[in-house]
């Protein structure tokens, strides 16, 4: 992990003496950790899941899944925060994987390399409202483990290094893909802009 702040090193040291005293069978101490991440993770969730049941049913599923492998934790590789939101990632995707998904226009490999950072920087930049509905339109069409992606990258601004524990992948792995789903976004708003004139 990366230099903490001795702020984070105080609630890195609570959690840990809290995952210690609940493995040592006080288990109602596990609420605190529910306090204080439900919202978070719920957040998190329902940016994929369009139904409030569905949202609620897989926060449940997290903290279960936490409780359940609390033995698991290890504060040299994440925070619990992290730790909850790559169960939370997990357990979000296995939900999706149950759902119809989106079909949406392939674009050929030829036409995403064609595309410089510059024309892809410049068009995901343009905050208009009409410009922003089309990406997230865009965004809603990716696979779930991209959307997840984005999310945790643009939306909640966590580092590559925690994204990668998060979602299982190397750094190297997510700064590519993050680059090839910026074309890919960058040309499902332009067929799509093009579908709307016609």
């Amino acid at each position: 992990m990366e230099r903490l702040t001795d702020t984070q090193q105080t609630i890195i040291a609570e959690e840990v003496q809290l995952v210690k005293s609940i493995l040592d069978g006080h288990t109602a101490c596990f609420r605190r950790f529910i306090d204080c991440y439900a919202s978070t993770v719920q957040m998190f969730v329902g940016r994929f899941l369009s139904q409030q049941e569905d949202v609620e049913e897989v926060t449940q599923d997290v903290f279960l899944t936490a409780y359940q492998s609390l033995q698991r934790f290890d504060k040299e590789k994440a925070s619990f925060k992290t730790w909850l939101l790559r169960i939370a990632y997990h357990c979000a995707l296995k939900h999706l994987r149950h759902e119809p998904q989106i079909k949406f226009v392939e674009m050929e490999d030829v036409e995403m390399e064609a595309l410089s950072d510059g024309e892809t920087a410049a068009l995901l930049g343009d905050t208009t409202p009409d410009r922003l509905t089309l990406l997230r339109k865009a965004i809603s069409q990716l696979a779930p483990d991209d959307q997840m992606l984005i999310s945790l990258y643009y939306y909640d601004g966590h580092p590559l290094r925690e994204i990668a524990y998060i979602v299982e992948r190397t750094d190297t792995y997510l700064s590519s893909r993050l680059q090839w789903l910026r074309k890919k976004i960058h040309q499902t708003v332009i067929h799509l802009e093009r579908n709307e004139r016609y």
